[in-house]
């Protein structure tokens, strides 16, 4: 069954055709114009249908790691391995032992960023103007533990801390130390197209021998 045509369909194609009479002879026909997308409401007023931003993220993480934006992938990309860049390169460059490798990088760059914060009072990355901020975060979580120690016992403990893993990368080389605070401070590209680079290679060599370290130390 046909279905009838509206009478706003009726008065476009009346307009179509009058266009292509009044055309000049030889010139070729107009692209038709597609339909108007109803647009949503909300209480009576329309509202814009934005693109969901967490989707767009993880579309970015999925192109950077050289694979397709499906629903499957986009899940994989919400790991929070998979949103540092230093994470990345480990799971393109190391996939079986990417979760202890990602343990022992998140210690050091944790120690560090707790060194930087309470003994150095700084940040460890620049910023465009000076901006000041708390040692600890102020937020709290069920599992959360509360630390009844003094300023004073934290502070010996950050640095306590700071130097036991320095101990660690002091039984690397110079280049594979240079390597791991590559990672720590993403001061060059670990990874492009979906694949490792030279330095993003040999920054997951280094963190697996810092790995071994830190694991008889301990």
């Amino acid at each position: 069954m046909t279905k009838a045509k509206t009478k706003g369909q009726k008065l476009a194609e009346k307009r179509r055709r009058a266009m292509l009479e009044a055309a000049p002879v030889g010139l070729p026909e107009l692209a038709p114009i597609p339909p108007r997308r109803k647009q949503p409401r909300h209480k009576g007023r329309f509202v814009r249908v934005g693109e969901d931003p967490r989707k767009v993220v993880l579309n970015k993480r999925c192109r950077d790691m050289g694979i397709a934006e499906n629903r499957d992938n986009r899940r994989l990309m919400s790991l929070p391995m998979l949103e540092d860049h230093a994470g990345q390169v480990i799971y393109l460059e190391a996939k079986a032992d990417a979760d202890r490798l990602w343990q022992t990088f998140c210690r050091l760059d944790k120690v560090d960023a707790v060194y930087h914060a309470r003994i150095l009072g700084r940040s460890r990355h620049a910023k465009c103007g000076k901006i000041e901020f708390m040692p600890e975060r102020l937020e709290s979580r069920p599992d959360d533990a509360a630390d009844h120690r003094s300023d004073e016992e934290k502070q010996r403990s950050a640095v306590n801390n700071w130097m036991r893993w320095h101990g660690y990368l002091g039984h690397l080389t110079a280049s594979e130390q240079s390597a791991i605070w590559d990672g720590i401070y993403l001061r060059c590209e670990m990874h492009k197209g979906g694949k490792p680079t030279t330095r993003g290679r040999a920054f997951v060599a280094a963190l697996r021998m810092l790995h071994v370290v830190s694991s008889r130390g301990k």
